[in-house]
């Protein structure tokens, strides 16, 4: 029997996790881009959006493999 509560949290979180990660890289090359006018700001800006994609990534790669939380 499938636990449909089980699944349905399953699939809000990815769809939510998979959003998180999209809009933060295409915030970060709209801030960090080579066109942006706004200076030290901007582009800083873009960097920590970068930076926080890379740790929703890295945090998901954590979860996947089982070796890293034994």
């Amino acid at each position: 029997m499938i636990a449909w509560g089980s699944f349905l949290v399953v699939l809000v979180a990815s769809v939510v996790g998979a959003g998180g990660v999209v809009t933060l890289f295409s915030l970060g090359l709209r801030f960090a881009g080579p066109d942006t006018a706004g200076g030290r700001r901007r582009r800083a800006l873009g960097v920590t959006c970068f930076v926080l994609c890379g740790a929703l990534i890295a945090f998901g790669v954590y979860l996947v493999i089982p070796f890293f939380h034994q």
